[in-house]
């Protein structure tokens, strides 16, 4: 069995995937008012006892942000409390698969990922003229489309400034779910959240 943590949507949810197929979905929180580190234990034990994941489950997965800090740190500390102590392979996916993924399945270079995460955080990331990755936490309605993005991938709601840029609705789940056989797990692995504070990546 695969588990998979998806800790920066609004609703955190658990997956569990086996042969290929999956057997769960399961809401962690009811609403965006609910908090993570008061749900994620017990939701955590309900599944195991449903499908004994303690001697069940051979990989884990999460996304790794940006995101709510508070999310990200409760998400990954658990992750990897149960990755350490069952010596389980992880592989974290990170906003670079997704706009890799879509590259490929859009046939389009230059994508962004525009995140609504818990309390309504908002984050722009894209790659920029050099490939290189770009976190941009939204602030304020004073904010730019980089000109050489093409699409844009939400997750919740379109993000607002230019009306002709083709935006495209997806999910952290359905991403890992058509996308997890080409993910790479590895045993003591060290989770690095992408933290964004002021526009500066903390890690």
């Amino acid at each position: 069995m695969l588990l998979f943590l998806d800790i920066i949507s609004s609703i955190p949810e658990f997956c569990v995937i086996d042969d290929n197929k999956v057997i769960l979905q399961q809401k962690i929180t009811q609403d965006e008012s609910d908090r993570l580190s008061d749900n994620i234990i017990q939701s955590y034990i309900e599944i195991n006892k449903r499908l004994n994941l303690s001697k069940n489950l051979k990989k884990i997965s999460s996304t790794i942000g940006p995101g709510s800090y508070t999310s990200l740190r409760v998400g990954s500390a658990f992750i990897s409390g149960i990755m350490i102590s069952n010596k389980i392979p992880y592989s974290p996916i990170s906003i670079e698969d997704i706009i890799n993924f879509n590259s490929k399945k859009h046939s389009k270079k230059n994508l962004g990922v525009f995140i609504t995460s818990s309390n309504n955080q908002e984050f722009l990331c894209y790659k920029n003229d050099n490939n290189v990755m770009e976190y941009n936490k939204i602030e304020s309605n004073k904010y730019s489309i980089p000109k050489h993005i093409e699409l844009i991938l939400f997750n919740k709601t379109k993000i607002n400034g230019n009306n002709e840029l083709e935006q495209i609705k997806f999910t952290f789940f359905e991403e890992f779910y058509n996308n997890f056989n080409n993910l790479i797990f590895k045993k003591n692995i060290i989770i690095k959240p992408i933290y964004i504070s002021n526009n500066q990546l903390l890690n």
